[in-house]
Formats: C-alpha cells, sequence, structure tokens
C-alpha cells in the first residue's frame, strides 16, 4: 500500500473544497462531530500518491488506517456503521432503501446539473438552473 495510507492514524479526507459529492461526505462526519483531518486538494496540488491509492485518479479519497475508500456514498454508508451514534440511516429495510434512492437521484440528476451549471454553456447553464429550481 501507498506510503500516504501507511503513515496515517488519524482519518482523513482528501477532497476538492468546491465538489459537491465531497462536501456531503463532509456533513456527514460534521454531523457525527467524527474527528477528521480533511486535506483540501485539486489537481494542481494533488499528492501523488492518491493516484496509487485510488484507482480512478479522483481526488475524493476517505483513509482510516489501513482501508481507502473513494466513492462518497460508500464512504457515508461506511461512517454511519463505523460511527453508529447518532444514526444517519433509518433501520427499517425499506426506508433505508427509499433513503439510498434519495441520495442516488441527488447524485444523478441534482450534482448533474450543479456542474452543468459550472462549466455549461451559456444555454446550458439557463437550462439547468430551470431544472434544478424545477426538482
Amino acid at each position: 500500500m501507498a506510503t500516504i495510507a501507511n503513515r496515517r492514524s488519524v482519518m482523513t479526507l482528501y477532497a476538492d473544497q468546491k465538489d459537491l459529492q465531497g462536501h456531503s461526505v463532509r456533513l456527514v462526519l460534521r454531523e457525527k462531530e467524527i474527528s477528521v483531518e480533511i486535506q483540501y486538494v485539486n489537481d494542481e496540488n494533488k499528492p501523488e500518491d492518491l493516484n496509487t491509492l485510488n484507482p480512478y485518479g479522483k481526488l475524493l479519497t476517505l483513509i482510516d488506517r489501513d482501508l481507502v475508500l473513494y466513492d462518497s456514498q460508500i464512504m457515508m454508508e461506511y461512517l454511519d456503521e463505523r460511527y453508529p451514534h447518532p444514526p444517519l440511516m433509518p433501520v427499517d429495510p425499506v426506508a433505508r432503501a427509499a433513503n439510498r434512492q434519495l441520495r442516488y437521484r441527488i447524485a444523478q440528476d441534482l450534482f448533474t446539473l450543479a456542474a452543468d451549471i459550472e462549466n455549461g454553456s451559456e444555454i446550458t447553464i439557463e437550462k439547468s438552473k430551470k431544472l434544478l429550481k424545477d426538482n
């Protein structure tokens, strides 16, 4: 395993400050009052070891001792299971599935529109703003 993971005894989150998925993970960390070292990085100042730890080359990476996670949904579920109080997921399996479905819709629909607003053409921005407002 890369050296960046081996030398960490405290949980560390590598995230772009503007990334919405990273923001979602930071909300869970804050809600659960988990002690974490947050390293704000972008493509210009990304530690070289992150390329080894995260096979997809994404910035968002959570390191907890020898565990390395690089998907925001998996990170949030892991944090909720590892730190069970206060619970963020419902106890009922149907309600948990509905919660997961809602998070999926937010990531697929709303985060995509937000990215279009941030990076799109003028027409795309206006269309995305309207869809975001309607949702």
